[in-house]
């Protein structure tokens, strides 16, 4: 499941906060799906090109921008939020297990069918094949031999037509200042934008050719016309021009695009879309088992390309029985095997081979995982259901966890359950969650956690506030001493978590406190860790005296007497004075300050 809480585990507590900002203003632009994946423009003080693809081992970023810290990007967190909110109600919803489910529509049919006259069949035979022209190729070609013409010429003319079109494409100054994406500032975005737009054109007469092959009912034309595309594109090794180095490999980008213009179109469903003669589905899978097991050529990500198109053919009531035998002998992987076996059980239906392949999937597919828990759950299999559990939430405790503390109780899984509640608690730095775990722990197992709380913070992706809390209440104040003091404060953020720490050490520990905060914030007013004077570092230095004095009453006159101090020393800065007098750690007319 892609959530909220997923971009917040995936990104350190700056970034995170920065994406929002970002996507509070409106800096997405352009955002598109193509199939898994999500492609947007975020703009900012340069434009990046920020991607999105939803694996099975959990969400997939990349962006244009340098950053190379800790998690994703502030521009990857901004897309991950467009996502959210454009596509949420079908990211974030559940694949349901359809393995034993029955085809009401085809059950309905059959009745009908069976019900109605032969002449009001043959009347809504005749009305629907004049409606369409693909309906009635499909019912010429219907146990007869094809009247069409004849595709070899098409399909050996293929190639050439392809390299002729594609090698003769100028990617040049004057393309790019004739295109509609160009703008004088632009980073680069417009620019692929316009070769993509300029690909597509250049691809659109060749779909229009394989979806019509498709949509004829002539599937094993096009399944010849779809390999031999591929193999002929990825051989392209340049345009005529390419004056801005747009392209790595020419051949393997025109590819690419190839691919998401099909899909796009509707490729590869649209081949079953067709009403096929049973002699025409059995040549085309003999076709392309025979083509698998040896294949001509090869083209990149072979086999993940071939994938939907087998996957679209196993969820075929008529071709999942004959596929397996087809492709017996050809050459794919046991990920793919496993993935087709899952689907071909799921359509035909039988329960006993969907669970075979689900369980090979399991480790490396989350849907899937999910799907084989909603399988045992509805069968009350609870010990198949805590093997899968177990497997699933250690390879995804993200995706797993809430699952798992919502079907059992500590006593039905005590190892599981007091997992899945630990990694909760951390991940989403909740007292609550803990509060829960601590009585499942030892005391050295609660060290640990805490431990784990702390070294999260050093690692820039956990909560100050909550392993400040912790070692308040589970360590010795020297530890939460070193803790507090040992930050950069004005690193941290969410900002206000910084104060409720420096709150927390105030209530246990002052006196070293009060010495740090003399220190500090002289020191930041004069530069330390790059800190620039100015209204964002007077709100702070005004808000942390104002929360230790809140924590500690015993230390009112030390933040009083300080926040004079400050006054006097830096008198010129007027902005301090005001922050501190807001705060009311000043005396005078809080309105007669300077800003």
């Amino acid at each position: 499941m892609f959530t909220r809480q997923t971009l917040r585990h995936l990104a350190n507590a700056s970034s995170f906060q920065r994406g929002e900002a970002y996507y509070d203003e409106g800096t997405v632009t352009k955002l598109r799906r193509e199939g898994d994946a999500f492609l947007a423009s975020i703009r900012g003080s340069r434009s990046y090109r920020v991607s999105l693809r939803l694996a099975a081992g959990g969400p997939e970023f990349a962006c244009s921008c340098p950053y190379d810290f800790g998690g994703i990007c502030k521009h990857e967190v901004a897309l991950g939020l467009a996502v959210l909110d454009a596509y949420g109600t079908e990211l974030t919803s559940s694949t349901p297990n359809t393995a034993a489910m029955p085809n009401e529509l085809s059950k309905a049919v059959k009745a009908a069918w069976n019900d109605r006259k032969k002449a009001d069949k043959l009347r809504f035979l005749k009305q629907a094949l004049a409606k369409s022209d693909d309906l009635a190729r499909q019912f010429l070609s219907f146990g007869s031999q094809p009247v069409a013409a004849s595709t070899d010429s098409l399909l050996a003319s293929l190639p050439t037509r392809l390299t002729e079109t594609l090698e003769v494409l100028e990617f040049d100054e004057e393309f790019w200042e004739n295109s509609e994406n160009y703008y004088e500032d632009d980073e680069g975005d417009g620019l692929a934008e316009a070769v993509e737009e300029a690909l597509r054109e250049a691809l659109s007469p060749f779909v229009a050719e394989l979806l019509a092959l498709a949509r004829g009912g002539q599937l094993t034309a096009a399944l010849r016309y779809w390999a031999t595309a591929n193999a002929a594109i990825c051989q392209i090794e340049e345009p005529a021009s390419d004056d801005y180095d747009s392209f790595g490999d020419y051949g393997t980008d025109v590819l690419r695009q190839w691919h998401a213009d099909l899909a796009a179109a509707g490729w590869p469903a649209v081949l079953l879309t067709a009403v096929l003669p049973p002699a025409e589905l059995k040549a085309a899978l003999q076709w392309l088992g025979q083509y698998l097991a040896n294949p001509p050529a090869e083209w990149p990500e072979f086999e993940t390309s071939w994938r939907p198109l087998l996957l679209a053919l196993a969820a075929d009531p008529v071709a999942a029985p004959l596929l397996p035998g087809r492709l017996a002998h050809a050459n794919i992987s046991p990920d793919t095997q496993a993935r087709l076996a899952l689907q071909t059980a799921q359509t035909l239906p039988n329960d006993d081979a969907w669970r075979e392949a689900a369980e090979t999937l399991l480790p490396t597919d989350a849907i899937v995982a999910r799907q084989l828990l909603d399988f045992y759950a509805t069968r009350a299999d609870r010990p198949a259901l805590l093997r899968a559990a177990t497997t699933a939430f250690t390879t995804w405790p993200d995706r797993f966890g809430s699952f798992v503390l919502a079907t059992f109780s500590p006593a039905q899984a005590p190892d599981l359950y007091r997992a899945a509640l630990h990694h909760r608690a951390l991940a989403n730095a909740s007292l609550d969650d803990f509060g829960h775990l601590r009585p499942l722990l030892t005391p050295a197992a609660i060290t640990a956690f805490v431990q784990a709380a702390v070294a999260a913070v050093q690692a820039r992706r956990g909560s100050v506030a909550f392993a400040a809390e912790l070692l308040a209440r589970e360590a010795a104040p020297a530890a939460l001493r070193g803790f507090v003091l040992g930050l950069e404060w004005l690193d941290i953020s969410p900002a206000h978590h910084q104060e409720q720490a420096l709150a927390l050490l105030a209530t246990h520990d002052p006196t070293p406190l009060m010495l740090e905060l003399e220190t500090r914030t002289r020191a930041y007013l004069n530069g330390r860790a790059n800190a620039k004077r100015g209204g964002f570092l007077y709100g702070h230095i005004a808000r942390w005296l104002a929360a230790v004095r809140a924590a500690s009453p015993r230390l009112t006159e030390p933040v009083l007497r300080l926040a004079q101090e400050l006054r006097q020393e830096f008198p010129t800065l007027y902005g301090l004075r005001g922050a501190l007098r807001e705060a009311g750690l000043l005396p005078g007319d809080l309105g007669s300050g300077k800003a």
